[in-house]
């Protein structure tokens, strides 16, 4: 299973634009609404995300900056993180298996990670570890923004159903937990 709930698939034959930047609309589409590397879902910072090249822009030769195939929607953490990181130095090569990058929407991207009981990223090879460094997944807004959508969409199953009583302190802890998780992204302090 993909730790980020489904993995991302590039339209083919996208038309060409004159800037990689108006493809933002198929992009956010075809990556589901998360960031292709982390899996965090928009909803909460819909404008930090940005659009990043797979392979950094200084490093290509024969590929064009515009080209749909090289472009990923990706949350600000994760793109800043990356930046212009590409050990092979060849824009050709993505990795060498032990150090580098996997394209996300490749599906042997998902097999590299794992997600925590919590909510946290867990690399599970020796190039996930690597990425996983490279794209700053321990960064504690990843397990947050995963738990809050996990409780968000528990939320919206429960919302219009009627709740038996001994439901009732489950609710309410679970509206805390949501709560808590919320101020944290925000940065609000927790009493």
């Amino acid at each position: 299973m993909d730790f980020r709930h489904k993995t991302p698939s590039r339209r083919v034959n996208s038309p060409t634009k004159s800037d990689y930047k108006k493809y933002r609309k198929e992009l956010r589409e075809d990556f589901n609404e998360r960031c292709g590397y982390c899996g965090d879902h928009d909803f909460f910072r819909q404008t930090y995300y940005e659009i990043d090249h797979f392979v950094p822009q200084d490093k290509l030769k024969t590929i064009s900056p515009n080209e749909y195939s090289n472009l990923v929607y990706s949350c600000r953490s994760c793109n800043n993180s990356k930046r212009a990181k590409w050990p092979t130095n060849d824009e050709h090569v993505h990795n060498d298996g032990r150090i580098g990058f996997i394209d996300p929407c490749d599906p042997k991207y998902a097999e590299q990670f794992q997600r925590g009981a919590d909510g946290s990223i867990i690399p599970c090879s020796e190039i996930g570890e690597w990425m996983w460094h490279a794209l700053n997944f321990g960064n504690p807004a990843h397990r947050i923004i995963w738990n809050l959508e996990e409780i968000r969409d528990t939320l919206m199953q429960v919302q219009n159903e009627s709740v038996p009583d001994d439901l009732t302190s489950d609710i309410k802890l679970l509206i805390g937990q949501y709560i808590f998780y919320e101020n944290a992204l925000r940065g609000v302090p927790h009493f």
